[in-house]
């Protein structure tokens, strides 16, 4: 299954050995994401080290991983899709690249459990707890 993932859950997979990471790192989902993650990802860089306790090295080893299981899909793949998905994201319009991505790859869904992405007729939704009970089914 092909999922495009949202920052916030790459941040939760950060910042603490849960469920996110789990998902992430099981191998049972391809997941991709827009480059500018990366950006997002760094801006976190300190909240992330506080919440999670870790050394900036385990922080650096642990982005490598967890992004050595994520596709980063550069801009001009999914930008011919960018107005479409700014329409659908009209209330957050900084979410529409992670849309963008979903229309333009064909995905199977999207991971969040961002709100700003609910009641979107046009996309497919997938909460930790759906991808938890594809896991243990």
């Amino acid at each position: 299954m092909r999922l495009v993932i949202d920052t916030n859950m790459i941040i939760s997979a950060l910042v603490r050995d849960g469920k996110c990471r789990e998902i992430i790192t099981s191998n049972e989902f391809e997941f991709l994401s827009p480059e500018f993650v990366l950006e997002e990802i760094d801006k976190y860089k300190k909240y992330i080290l506080e919440k999670s306790d870790m050394s900036e090295h385990d922080y650096l080893l642990l982005i490598e991983f967890i992004f050595s299981k994520i596709k980063i899909v550069v801009h001009e793949t999914y930008e011919n899709k960018l107005k479409e998905a700014e329409k659908i994201m009209e209330e957050d319009k900084k979410d529409a690249p992670f849309v963008a991505c979903y229309l333009s790859l064909n995905c199977d869904g999207i991971w969040t459990n961002d709100s700003d992405y609910d009641g979107k007729k046009e996309l497919k939704l997938f909460s930790t707890k759906d991808l938890i009970d594809i896991i243990e089914y």
